[in-house]
C-alpha cells in the first residue's frame, strides 16, 4: 500500500514538473518565432495639433525608442516611448515658439521634468492578415495616468520593414491636463483651449535596423 502511494506521488511530481517544462517551452518558442522589428527613430515623425477657439498651433515631438513584435500574419505587441521633452512649436516667429513651447513642457500641461516620457503599449494581438486598417488597443500612459486606449492605424509590412500611418485625437483632461479647458473652467470666452488634441504619426520599424549602426561603424573604421 505505502509503495502505491510513493507511486502516485511520483507521478504527480513529474506532472507537476512536465507542466513547467512545457509552460517554458512555450514561452520560448513565443519569443524565438516572433520577430521583433525596431522603430527608426530618424525617419518616424510625429506631429500635433492643439486647438483654441481663437485658432490652433502645431508642431513636432520625437519618438524616443520602440518596436513591434509580429508572429506570422498578427501584430503580437509592441510599444513606442515618446520624449517629452522634444516637444517643439513650428508654426510661429521663434520668439512665440519658445514661449508656447516653455508653457507646454510646464506643470500646466505635460510637466516633462517630472515625466519626461509618455508611452503607448500593444495588448491585444492584431490580425494583418484580413485588413491594413487596424485598430490598435493599448495601455496609452501620459503624466502619470494610463488609459486603455484605440489607436487607428494603416499598416503595410514589406520584407523587413513595417510602416504604420494614422491620426488619433486624444482627450488631455483624462490625463489630469486642465489648463484652459472648458469644460472645467468658466468665463474663458476666447482664450478657452479644446480638451483633445491631435496626433498625425508616420512610424516606421526594421528588423535589422539595430545591425546598422554597427554596420556603418565597422565601414567607418576599415577606411
Amino acid at each position: 500500500f505505502f509503495n502505491i502511494k510513493l507511486y502516485i506521488l511520483i507521478i504527480m511530481k513529474s506532472s507537476i514538473s512536465f507542466k513547467k517544462y512545457l509552460l517554458l517551452y512555450l514561452f520560448c518558442t513565443s519569443i524565438v518565432f516572433s520577430s521583433r522589428y525596431f522603430i527608426d527613430t530618424e525617419k518616424s515623425n510625429v506631429i500635433w495639433i492643439g486647438r483654441k477657439v481663437s485658432g490652433e498651433h502645431h508642431g513636432v515631438i520625437n519618438i524616443k525608442r520602440g518596436y513591434v513584435d509580429i508572429d506570422k500574419k498578427s501584430i503580437v505587441g509592441g510599444e513606442i516611448v515618446i520624449d517629452m521633452k522634444s516637444i517643439q512649436v513650428v508654426d510661429m516667429s521663434d520668439k512665440y515658439n519658445r514661449k508656447l513651447e516653455k508653457h507646454l513642457k510646464n506643470s500646466d500641461f505635460f510637466d516633462v521634468d517630472l515625466f519626461p516620457e509618455s508611452t503607448f503599449k500593444i495588448k491585444k494581438n492584431h490580425q494583418l492578415i484580413t485588413d491594413e486598417n487596424i485598430m490598435f488597443q493599448g495601455d496609452l500612459t501620459i503624466k502619470d495616468t494610463t488609459i486603455i486606449s484605440s489607436i487607428p492605424s494603416k499598416i503595410l509590412v514589406e520584407d523587413n520593414i513595417v510602416k504604420a500611418i494614422g491620426i488619433v485625437d486624444i482627450d488631455r483632461t483624462l490625463y489630469g491636463i486642465t489648463y484652459g479647458s472648458g469644460t472645467f473652467f468658466e468665463d474663458l470666452t476666447d482664450k478657452a483651449i479644446d480638451d483633445k488634441f491631435t496626433l498625425k504619426f508616420k512610424i516606421f520599424a526594421d528588423r535589422n535596423f539595430l545591425s546598422k549602426p554597427l554596420i556603418e561603424e565597422k565601414k567607418q573604421n576599415d577606411k
